[in-house]
């Protein structure tokens, strides 16, 4: 039986199911019809129901939903169970879109009037602006934005013929800067409301404090950024008091005084009335139940869509041998699909984009996986992943593979990854594995992990964290029990703000292997962790090369609540894991403050400007260090480096001077043709030359171009 489900899973397109059931859906088909080609049904349901009615006992056997081209409008989750499951393929005949979105009709497009709505506006905005009266529209996710929030505040998505339009901001582009800190406002303060800064601009005096006004920025460190209603502005001081007090307060960490700041720190207003000052740009006025709309063209013959459903576009809840095939999912404020637990879900060839949420997010079962889709203008992440019990430490086998990612964390900017296993919201995982996929242009990480003995390997991730900052294109943190994860022949480049392999604060129990990385603030950088294996990497134009550091030492990480609580919640002294990390179970008798056990050997540092960065000589006594060899660029032998070709050619100077140093098969790294991906996408090299801001808020390109590769 496993053998012919194996068969079954990589045949994809081409099975063949000559004895199996078969229903048809069309979006102009009729749901009281009989679901065959020539009168097929209407919605997803019913396709569901027959197949439940007609399949009974007989569930073992192959079915098909066949979805004609076009539009299927969703208006809430498609449900399945596990009475659902048993090698059943819902597949895309041609282009298939299922969207959520609720068309707003043009006829509701009203000119503004209300004369103090007038007077509010910019300029160039009057004569353009359109208001959509909320009550008569029928929109839900429209409340009042909290006091303080991350992400999108609840609030709905507007999408002008398919392209996701922006939310009022000011300023346009580049982030304004606070001028001075006056009050931290942290969460211990007695003032009664939050930090009080001021601004350097005087257009802040404009803003309608009485009809709302929020402001969002990295407040304190460039990793958190938040949303934070004002109470009060101060034209003439331009100084703006925030309603309430977030955690530490506002002014950056790393100032040298860190109660004032450093007049560095990034921020910005959202959604505010008087700050509409081109097309495309909307905001919401909550008190008056309008929304208002500069039109980026004419209204006649344009489709106006809100993404106003919050729910997952499909969740699989317990089902198993189930095939999502080349479907477009779009338009919907949540996730695109939800798998909860089963065996054998397979998303495969499908796009995922302008959704409010991640894209496709695997809670726990066995085999689950994404493979060869496409993901971008997502409002968090693409995949999520976990499964696997972490007490036995028995493997799930959950994966991506061959997916394309790119342009997501619109909505949340930070911790919303192109791929997360273990971490950050995606539960814990053991035995994933995530290989071949193609991850570029996002605001923080490339890929968040956490768990133990997942694999990660023959990825390509660049141009990340373009606008935070003290982030990885691979990163985890602050787990003393996260043995057996392997980064192995991965290629990181480009993201010249970010970290490559990023095991920070007392993370352990990682391989990086035979990777290679160019552009980045740091190499492979270790954080106060132990028994870390760093090996055969070949490192290229890093400002540092390879960093390992005794962080734990004056941090106190023998007293770190957080490191300690995580190694308590696994039996990390019991079989299995005092067999599979034997270092693990006298960890506290050894001193856990100190970096012991790591091994970085036999590198290959090429043009970095600090080859190596390392902790003091005493500090690293329990660690092993040697082997590392700096090269010139002209020395070092690759192949072609100016168009982003890293491989070692055979004449290299590395295999002289690091003896054993392994042939990286850089070639096979990224995504590749198969039954789903027939042609790959043009390929980037370099660090963006967009702004930040741009890079998020200019329209996607998503034609497929083969490269050659």
């Amino acid at each position: 039986m496993r053998r012919w489900l194996l068969a079954w899973l990589l045949m994809g397109p081409t099975l063949c199911l000559a004895a199996g059931t078969e229903y048809w859906l069309s979006p102009a088909g009729d749901d009281a019809g009989p679901g065959t080609k020539a009168r097929p049904f209407a919605t997803l349901e019913r396709a569901r129901d027959a197949l439940r009615e007609s399949r009974g006992a007989s569930a073992a056997a192959p079915a098909v939903v066949h979805l004609l081209p076009g539009v299927y409008p969703r208006g809430k989750s498609f449900e399945l169970t596990a009475k659902d499951g048993g090698a059943v393929t819902y597949r895309a005949e041609g282009e298939v879109i299922l969207r959520a979105g609720k068309t707003i009709p043009a006829a509701s497009l009203l000119p503004v009037s209300d004369p103090q709505v007038l007077a509010r506006l910019d300029a160039a905005a009057r004569g353009q602006l359109r208001e959509i009266d909320l009550r008569v529209a029928g929109l839900r996710n429209v409340r009042q934005f909290p006091d303080h929030f991350s992400g999108g505040g609840g609030l709905c998505e507007l999408y002008w013929n398919g392209r996701r339009l922006p939310l009022s901001r000011w300023p346009n582009g580049a982030d304004a800067t606070i001028e001075q800190v006056l009050e931290r406002g942290d969460d211990k303060s007695r003032t009664g409301h939050g930090g009080v800064f001021v601004a350097r601009e005087d257009r802040v005096a404009r803003w309608n404090v009485g009809a709302g006004v929020w402001v969002e920025g990295y407040w304190r460190v460039p990793w958190a950024p938040s949303v934070l209603r004002v109470s009060a502005i101060d034209p003439a001081k331009r100084a703006i008091t925030l309603a309430v007090p977030i955690g530490g307060g506002i002014g950056s960490k790393y100032a040298k005084k860190p109660a004032l700041g450093d007049g560095k720190e990034p921020w910005w207003a959202v959604n505010l009335l008087e700050e509409i000052d081109q097309p495309g740009e909307w905001c919401v006025d909550f008190e008056a139940k309008k929304l208002y709309l500069w039109p980026p063209s004419a209204a006649a013959g344009a489709t106006l869509s809100v993404a106003d459903m919050e729910s997952p576009m499909v969740v699989a809840q317990g089902a198993s041998r189930i095939v999502f095939e080349g479907v477009a999912f779009e338009q919907g404020l949540g996730d695109g699909i939800d798998i909860r637990g089963g065996e054998d879900v397979l998303v495969a060839g499908c796009v995922f984009r302008s959704l409010g949420g991640n894209g496709v997010v695997v809670r726990g079962g066995v085999r689950n996986g994404v493979r060869s889709s496409d993901f971008h203008d997502l409002g968090e992440g693409g995949i999520l992943l976990s499964g696997g019990d972490r007490a036995r430490l028995t493997p799930c086998g959950n994966f991506a593979e061959n997916n394309h990612l790119h342009h997501l964390g619109i909505r949340k900017k930070t911790y919303a990854a192109g791929i997360q296993v273990g971490a950050y919201g995606a539960g814990a995982a053991v035995g994933c594995r995530v290989t071949h996929n193609y991850i570029h242009d996002l605001p923080h990480a490339g890929v968040l992990y956490g768990g133990n003995d997942n694999l990660f390997e023959f990825n390509e991730i660049c141009r990340v964290v373009l606008t935070s900052a003290d982030m990885g294109a691979f990163y985890t943190a602050n787990d003393w029990a996260s043995y057996g994860n392997v980064i192995r022949h991965n290629f990181v480049h480009s993201s010249p703000r970010a970290n490559a392999f990023y095991m920070d604060d007392g993370d352990s129990g990682d391989l990086i292997e035979g990777n290679v990385c160019h552009g980045f603030s740091y190499g492979p950088f270790i954080g106060g962790g132990h028994d870390n294996v760093v090996r055969h990497n070949l490192v290229i134009a890093c400002e540092r090369g390879l960093h390992l550091d005794a962080r734990g030492l004056p941090r106190g990480y023998d007293k770190d609540r957080m490191l300690l609580s995580g190694l308590a919640s696994v039996p990390y002294r019991q079989s299995p894991w005092a067999e599979r990390y034997p270092s693990l179970p006298g960890i506290l008798d050894r001193h856990p403050e100190k970096p012991f056990g790591n091994r970085v050997t036999a590198n290959a540092v090429v043009a970095c400007a600090e080859p190596f960065h390392f902790a003091k000589a005493k500090e690293l006594a329990d660690s092993y260090v040697e082997g590392n060899v700096a090269f010139g660029l002209a020395e070092a032998g690759l192949k072609d480096p100016a168009h982003g070709d890293f491989a070692l050619r055979p004449d290299s100077g590395v295999f002289a001077k690091i003896p054993g140093f392994p042939a990286i098969p850089f070639a096979e790294i990224g995504l590749r043709r198969d039954a789903y991906r027939t042609t790959l996408p043009q390929r980037v090299f370099g660090p963006a030359t967009k702004s930040a801001e741009a890079v998020f808020d200019s329209d996607v390109d998503i034609r497929r171009t083969d490269d050659g590769r």
